[in-house]
């Protein structure tokens, strides 16, 4: 475990060194208090906010059973299949449900 915090050791690389799943040195290191490596992120900049959105859109299907809705705003629901798409609109606008 504590080769996994050398400076630039991947937990995956020592885990796979050891013969051990990357899940099991990722509890241990926890249940031990080790602080988990974060991830960095990058700063990002859209030039078209409203057709990134649409193709992120495209990416994400409805989970089984369920279908989509879109709403008036471009943001879009997951809803139980056979659901009305008028009167989903019409809850999401009162409140009653919440995207």
């Amino acid at each position: 475990m504590q080769e996994s915090e050398v400076g630039g050791a991947k937990v995956a690389a020592v885990a796979r060194r050891h013969g051990i799943a990357t899940g099991i040195l990722f509890r241990w290191r926890t249940e031990f208090g080790v602080t988990p490596k974060r991830a960095k992120f990058a700063s990002v900049e859209l030039a078209n906010r409203a057709s990134a959105a649409l193709g992120l859109q495209t990416l994400v299907q409805p989970p089984d059973g369920m279908m989509d809705v879109d709403l008036a705003d471009g943001r879009r629901v997951f809803v139980p299949e056979g659901s009305d798409p008028g009167e989903i609109r019409v809850q999401v606008e009162r409140g009653e449900i919440t995207p």
